[in-house]
């Protein structure tokens, strides 16, 4: 009798216990649950936080498939307008370090020919088409297909790419308005062979490719007399020459000289400079020599260390973005079309132009500089 009140009062005693434990545990049916129910929050905000995480993975994932590297791009081009080129491509392509050399266009020319066992550079930019193609034809170019590059008409490329027009420069008169009055003003180039501009001219000389690329083209259209008497008339009148087209403008727009012989974008620059300067596009009469332009032009160096990167830039050259940045800063003529131009250009559509393609200047580059030898001209 005395045992089982004694098993009897141990079960009570335990039961009091498991109730007394069940109470404390927050009436959870055993230990186990509470160490397996902090472990569902520990995953469940796993999810969330994954996501986040792998969200930006994609962005990060592009970026590493986008472009990375450098390049290393000589150009004549000046740094004032160069820099806003460079800057926009790295807002495109933020991975690729951009590395320029300046030099004019015979310096740039001889360093790439003497680098061109071991080259150093990835592009040349320069703004001689004469000098471009006397590169191409030494075979420091590397041929070019892109879809970008072979989208520039013919004329302004080479056939395989080797070499491509960035944009255009046409020749033109630029003349100071204080000193000259409209009726007096020549209308063809050959005009200011004519005495009455004795003392009055400037020009750049025959070391400048494009004043160079003028007397091929006006060889090729009008004949070797013609040509020479042009040549003959501009020493006769005391023509000034300059190594540059900048000197030329500045002395226009000063008062030191009534006309000058320059690229159309000089004229754009003195005149928002405030000179007292006006513009004439020659030779659009019929049957006329037509309007005759130049070249800013790009090539990819054979055997340079970045050609990926190279082809890249090149292409963002030809882009509306870069060509953009030539037309709203240089007032120069985009290569591809429906780029705006600066604000007062004349669209080239609204001259007569040459018909002479630019590719072919170097065919008569020879026998021209025989003919400024043999005249004696700077």
């Amino acid at each position: 009798m005395n045992r089982k009140p004694g098993l009897l009062t141990l079960r009570l005693m335990l039961l009091t216990m498991s109730i007394a434990l069940i109470a404390a545990c927050g009436g959870q049916p055993a230990a186990t649950p509470p160490t397996t129910a902090p472990e569902q929050p520990t995953v469940a905000p796993a999810a969330p936080t994954a996501a986040p995480t792998e969200a930006p993975q994609q962005p990060t994932a592009a970026l590493t498939a986008a472009p990375k590297g450098e390049i290393v791009v000589y150009t004549s081009r000046a740094e004032a307008l160069f820099k806003p080129v460079i800057e926009t491509f790295n807002a495109a392509y933020p991975d690729i370090k951009v590395t320029v050399l300046n030099g004019s266009n015979s310096e740039l020319a001889a360093r790439i020919l003497e680098e061109r066992a071991n080259p150093k550079a990835d592009v040349l930019i320069n703004s001689d088409i004469l000098t471009m193609e006397n590169l191409a034809a030494e075979g420091v170019f590397a041929p070019n297909n892109s879809p970008a590059v072979m989208a520039v008409p013919a004329d302004y490329r080479a056939d395989d790419g080797s070499w491509v027009a960035l944009t255009l420069r046409a020749r033109v008169i630029m003349y100071n308005t204080d000193l000259v009055k409209p009726e007096e003003l020549p209308k063809k180039m050959v005009d200011l062979a004519d005495p009455k501009w004795k003392d009055a001219l400037g020009s750049a000389n025959s070391t400048n490719g494009a004043m160079m690329a003028q007397l091929v083209i006006m060889r090729n259209q009008l004949g070797e007399a013609a040509t020479e008497a042009f040549i003959q008339g501009l020493l006769e009148n005391n023509t000034q020459f300059f190594g540059g087209h900048t000197d030329v403008r500045k002395a226009v727009g000063a008062g030191e000289l009534k006309l000058g012989l320059v690229n159309h974008y000089y004229y754009h620059l003195s005149k928002a400079e405030g000179a007292p300067v006006g513009v004439i596009y020659p030779d659009q009469e019929d049957g006329g020599l037509g309007l005759m332009v130049n070249s800013t032009n790009a090539g990819i160096v054979k055997g340079g260390p970045n050609p990926e990167m190279a082809k890249i830039f090149v292409d963002f050259m030809l882009s509306p973005a870069g060509q953009k940045i030539y037309a709203e800063r240089n007032y120069e003529y985009p290569i591809i079309p429906d780029v705006p131009l600066a604000e007062g250009v004349a669209p080239l559509t609204s001259f007569r132009l040459n018909p002479y393609p630019l590719k072919a200047l170097r065919d008569e580059l020879e026998p021209t500089r025989a003919l400024v030898q043999k005249v004696g001209m700077p």
